[in-house]
């Protein structure tokens, strides 16, 4: 079985394929979570024995994402974050903005989470980020923006 999805925003539209209709519906999820609030957007899904459902915004979408861990809450995290703020300070490593400037500063794993768990917890394996560039970012690259 075959799932398709088209995602529509005013910069045209984007066609992928997924296994599962629970892997397209994840998928759509996520695209609507990066999308900006005032950017019209829709998708489209086509699936065997269902009739195309279109979906305009997160709250329309049947997903419901798994719990974050509690890795983040946790207290060994919460002193870590803390240390790297006072190593690198308060400031996006990538693009120098301040939270003076509006911005939300968040600490970023270089190395994603995802794929090397053994270095989340290691302070050289951080840095300070806007939320604008942490985004860019996504765990796709590793780029290290720490001078």
């Amino acid at each position: 079985m075959i799932f398709s999805v088209s995602y529509e925003t005013r910069d045209g539209v984007k066609r992928k394929k997924y296994k599962t209709e629970q892997g397209a519906l994840r998928a759509i999820y996520k695209w609507f979570q990066n999308i900006q609030s005032d950017q019209s957007a829709s998708a489209v899904l086509i699936g065997p024995g269902h009739d195309p459902s279109t979906f305009e915004s997160i709250e329309q979408v049947p997903f419901t994402p798994a719990k974050t861990s509690h890795f983040y809450q946790s207290q060994k995290w919460l002193t870590l974050r803390h240390q790297a703020f006072k190593r690198y300070g308060n400031r996006c490593q990538c693009c120098a903005a301040t939270a003076n400037d509006g911005v939300r500063l968040e600490v970023d794993h270089i190395k994603p989470r995802s794929k090397y768990p053994e270095l989340a917890l290691d302070i050289d394996n951080l840095q300070i980020l806007c939320s604008d560039c942490n985004k860019g970012k996504l765990h796709h690259s590793e780029t290290d923006w720490r001078d």
